[in-house]
Parts: structure tokens; sequence; C-alpha cells
């Protein structure tokens, strides 16, 4: 250092000062630029059958999601669906059947606590479809399409938005599937064939929207009403590249949008069995034993990430436990029914129960059928 530079004071009003921060709110921010953090309501649950819970851990149907309940033919898809709209009815949520199979029973429902007579409960099917939408678009259509059945819940969700259908909605679908598309509805009508791969395009299109934004978005707690879709729909098995692989008929829109999914049955075959009773060299079915677990919980809160598995019976009552307490009081309950399909004044003790293996030639599940229609609460 030099002499010089040892006499020289720095003069401290050169010297730069930092700039003081400014305050800065992120909430404030967040509004400023529209994403405002909205609360999310309580979840609600549209409970079922105490068997379904003790095999899977889950009370019910989740309110404000989707849920998939999928499965072969014959699994007792339709049972848990059946509970759902009956639970759904007693709790004051409006259950809208979109019923797509025409397979659906009434009776059954009635049979299972569903009330037919209070009329409030909104039944769709195909020819509500084509005449309410599909004829709009193509007045030749006879069919109705994957399109139509999205436009519907459209219809609903939006009379509810106007004030004009003032309820939480369930809707209840039986079954994702078994729509064809309007370009493969077009094509076959013209006799220029068909392709698979129409239906699930289709349906991811026309499902996307309502699976992952407008059923969910319900949720939030600035909106009036809860909404909640729950659908079945039957799975085959893609065995082409070795190792089979479970897929969706119609499509896999369904499967990626759930965020609560029930499997029924086996994944190699329908995995059931045959329940029957037996008294006085008379038998009947009464009954499917069917495998059920849960693929897929994506459920915000206690129940999330849950995936227990077990069995059930499948009944014209709903679901119960294979245990033999369940299966004993599941007799002394319903004795009447028993001795309707039966014959005779018999008692519990007198039925005996047995499950058997399914024959491949003996696929036919008719016990609704022996039910038919009545609930045995009034002696014949």
């Amino acid at each position: 250092m030099s002499k010089n530079s040892e006499n020289i004071v720095p003069n401290n009003d050169k010297i730069r000062k930092p700039t003081p921060k400014k305050s800065f709110s992120l909430d404030d921010f967040k509004k400023k630029i529209g994403v405002e953090e909205v609360q999310q309501k309580e979840l609600k649950w549209i409970c079922c059958s105490s068997a379904l819970k003790e095999e899977t851990g889950i009370p019910g149907i989740p309110m404000g999601y989707t849920t998939l309940i999928r499965g072969f033919s014959n699994t007792s898809k339709s049972t848990i669906l059946s509970e759902a709209i009956v639970s759904a009815q007693k709790m004051g949520v409006l259950p809208i059947i979109i019923d797509t199979e025409n397979n659906l029973g009434m009776n059954r429902l009635k049979i299972m606590g569903f009330n037919l007579d209070d009329n409030d409960y909104i039944y769709v099917d195909n020819d509500f479809l084509l005449k309410k939408f599909g004829k709009k678009q193509d007045p030749k259509r006879n069919e109705a399409a994957i399109e139509d059945m999205s436009e519907c819940i459209h219809y609903f969700l939006d009379l509810q938005d106007s004030g004009e259908l003032p309820f939480d909605i369930l809707f209840a679908v039986d079954s994702f599937g078994s729509l064809d598309c309007i370009k493969t509805i077009n094509a076959q009508e013209k006799g220029s064939g068909d392709n698979n791969m129409y239906n699930a395009s289709a349906f991811e299109k026309s499902m996307k929207y309502l699976l992952n934004n407008r059923i969910p978005s319900s949720r939030k707690i600035i909106k009036a009403y809860t909404n909640t879709l729950i659908a079945t729909q039957k799975i085959w098995l893609d065995s082409m590249q070795g190792a089979g692989v479970i897929k969706h008929k119609g499509g896999e829109a369904a499967f990626y949008g759930c965020r609560l999914g029930f499997h029924c049955g086996g994944t190699l075959s329908h995995g059931t069995k045959r329940v029957l009773a037996t008294s006085k060299g008379r038998e009947v079915q009464w009954g499917i034993e069917s495998k059920i677990s849960i693929f897929k919980n994506q459920i915000d809160g206690d129940f999330g990430g849950i995936a227990m598995e077990g069995k059930v019976i499948s009944t014209p009552h709903g679901l119960i436990s294979t245990t033999p307490e369940a299966i004993n009081s599941y007799k002394k309950d319903n004795i009447l029914y028993f001795r309707n399909v039966l014959g005779g004044d018999i008692s519990p003790d007198e039925i005996n129960t047995k499950i058997v293996d399914v024959k491949v030639d003996d696929n036919r599940f008719d016990f609704i059928d022996s039910f038919d229609g009545d609930d045995g609460n009034s002696d014949k």
C-alpha cells in the first residue's frame, strides 16, 4: 500500500446501500393470478353392507368420486351397485340410474329396500338416451350411443347448476362398455364394418372431463352439491403377449379415471361358486360366492390406500359374509323367502346350505329368477 493511500478517507456517501426487500404475501399473489386454494368438504360415504366393509375395509362408495366395479359376468357387480342405489335414496341423495343393459331389476332393488313408490329417483334407459339426445343429432339413428350417455350426465348436472335439480346426485351406471359409439353404429348400419378402437376413443373423449373434473370438483366446499358416479364394467383377458392382462370392455378410460375400484371374481375366470339350499328333497340356488378385492384406492382420507380382499355371498337382499354365523343369520331373517322357494313350513335349522363349484356348462346363476320379485314377507 502506498503512503498516499494511507491518508485517503473513505467517502461513505458513495458506498451503495442494499435495496430493502419489499414485503411479499403469497396469499395475495395467488389471489392476483386466480389460483386460490379451495377447501374440500368433509368426506362422506354412501354406505353399503357390513360384508363389503369387512372383506375390503371400505365402508361403501365415497361421495364426490368415481367408483368402478369390474369383473366377469355374474360376479356380484350389480349387487354392489344396487346396494349403493338403495343407500343413496335413504340418505336423501338422488339416484339417477342409467341402465344401458336393461338388466338392473327394479323388483330386486325393492327387495333390497328401495322405495319405488316415493318416486325420488330417476331411471334412464337406452330409449331415453336415444330420444332425448341421439335423435337430436341424427333423426335416423336407431341406437343409443356412448356420446348420448355422456351428454345425459352433463344434462342433469347442468339442471343442478341452474337450480332446477336441487339434490346431491348419485349416477349409477350399469354398465360402461355396453354401448357403441356413433362412429361404430354408423359403420354397422352401412355394413362397412367397425373397429373396437372407435368405442375406446369415443369413451375416453366423452367421459374424460366428467371423470377427471366435473364429478370430483363437486367435493369443493364452494359447491352446493356433491355428485358421485359409480359404474359396473365387464372385463376380458388379453393373452396376446403371454401373461394375461385385464382389459375393460369398451375402453380403459374408467379404469384410469376412477379413484376407487372393486374387482369382483377371479382374474383368469369368473371365480365364483354356487350357494345352494336344500330341504325335504328340494334344492335351490340362493346366492353366489364371489371373490372381492380393491384394485385401486386413491381416496383422500383415512380409508385411502386400503387394498384388502376376501369373499362375499351375493343374495337377493344384498351381500353377506361367507361365515356360518352370517349364513345362519340370513336364513333366520329371510325364512319366509326360503319357505316360498323350497316349499313347506320349514325352520331355519331344516335348511342345509352348501357351496359348490360352478360347472362349465352350468353358469346360470338363476337364484333371482326363483325369487320372482317377491320379498317373502307374506305367507303363501
